[in-house]
């Protein structure tokens, strides 16, 4: 009889995330002769219909509603806070305990972080299933409530080692419990719909110019305004290049925008810099770019980008910090730069540049290592190896899944 897991997904405004796509992968995965999948959301999100195509069974939660005291708010703002405290955690954890309870679930695997779902955590051990959670984010503070339920969970499965350090040096966080599976890719997710020349033509970019690029929502800790520097460097040398930004600026107006707009004006570089916007293909731009950059000036903590850029051969500049310097083998797989400095990136930029057979050979042995190191069905592997083990079942075989397609997000 398959085990029943519950997982759960915390987004509560049904912005579909980096976090959906990896769930979805892992359940399009998972052995179903061992484990029978419910996905629960807060929120309707586009991606459900497919999580049902993949033979979850998909479920919508609602919340209790916060304690809300109008006009008073404010005059009783303690008794208000005692009061949420108890309605989404204990209040809120009977609610999913009688699920759980009632839907015969066997494992609760929470899909973002141990600073979430604490509701859902205190359920799990209210019936006594085990309980894991991914840890998909690099937080700078964490509250009581995570780390009292965080060392008391069964797994806490980090998505890199830089998360884990963000965890010991911002949390004291150091639990025996914790255990590091990084991403994985399918390959099989990526479908090129637009060509190099279709693009090319649609941006009005001639044959031969050279074309580099970021991909990325376009904030300020993502460093847009780093590649956008290092173009006017390059630029002397290359004066036709073009530096393609593909991310959603998001609604309304945007500050980091703006300023990048400015900064593209002051750096003389109108007709240089690309803005693509959001894509919902972004790997068409990579294959289109010469070579691809990551250029977050804070830690990320992973970083899908450069997998998915070493995916297709890709020449990669990334930056020393965060997941992708575990991704990338400075010299071999990419190149590696200090973050937030325009001049080592427009030097590593042209390095691959100007020797196309150093790009080239760069590209394979990049893709070659995400290949061998990063497949989806390793992940998957390793995730189900820590169900079987949490549920004290014997060791799974190595899942034989072709994990398909799942649409290519910029996230």
């Amino acid at each position: 009889m398959p085990k029943r897991i519950l997982f759960v997904e915390s987004n509560r405004d049904g912005t579909v995330g980096g976090s959906y796509f990896l769930l979805l992968d892992l359940i399009r995965g998972l052995d179903r002769s061992r484990y029978e999948p419910i996905v629960g959301f807060h929120r309707e999100n586009y991606l459900m219909d497919q999580f049902r195509a993949a033979g979850a069974e998909v479920v919508l939660f609602d919340n209790l509603k916060p304690v809300d005291f109008g006009a008073l708010n404010g005059v009783l703002n303690p008794i208000k806070r005692l009061g949420n405290l108890y309605r989404g955690l204990y209040a809120q954890a009977r609610v999913h305990a009688k699920y759980l309870r009632e839907q015969r679930i066997d494992l609760v695997n929470l899909n973002n972080s141990m600073t979430r779902n604490h509701a859902w955590m205190l359920a799990a051990r209210q019936v006594g299933i085990p309980c894991i959670t991914h840890e998909m984010g690099i937080n700078q503070t964490y509250s009581f409530l995570s780390k009292y339920f965080g060392k008391r969970l069964d797994r806490i499965i980090s998505l890199s080692h830089a998360i884990c350090k963000a965890m010991l040096e911002n949390g004291g966080i150091d639990y025996p419990n914790i255990q590091v599976i990084h991403c994985g890719i399918d390959l099989t997710r990526y479908q090129i719909k637009e060509t190099p020349a279709q693009l090319r033509q649609k941006h009005n970019v001639p044959e031969g110019v050279p074309v580099i690029g970021v991909v990325g929502n376009v904030r300020e800790w993502k460093g847009q305004e780093t590649l956008v520097r290092a173009t006017a460097i390059l630029k002397k040398k290359y004066p036709d290049i073009r530096c393609v930004l593909v991310g959603d600026r998001g609604k309304g107006p945007s500050e980091y925008g703006d300023r990048l707009d400015r900064i593209e004006k002051e750096l003389n570089l109108t007709g240089n810099i690309v803005h693509a916007g959001f894509q919902r293909n972004a790997i068409d731009y990579m294959e289109w770019m010469d070579v691809v950059t990551h250029t977050s000036i804070q830690p990320e903590p992973f970083g899908i980008v450069t997998l998915e850029a070493m995916s297709r051969s890709k020449p990669l500049v990334s930056t020393t910090i965060g997941g992708p310097a575990e991704v990338v083998v400075n010299g071999e797989s990419g190149l590696l730069v200090d973050p937030g400095k325009p001049a080592d990136l427009a030097a590593a930029v042209d390095r691959f540049l100007s020797d196309p057979e150093f790009a080239r050979l760069t590209g394979k042995r990049g893709y070659e290592r995400m290949a061998s190191n990063f497949s989806m069905k390793q992940s998957i592997d390793k995730t189900m190896a820590v169900y079987a083990e949490v549920l004290r079942l014997p060791a799974p075989q190595p899942s034989t899944s072709s994990n398909h397609a799942v649409t290519a997000s910029n996230v």
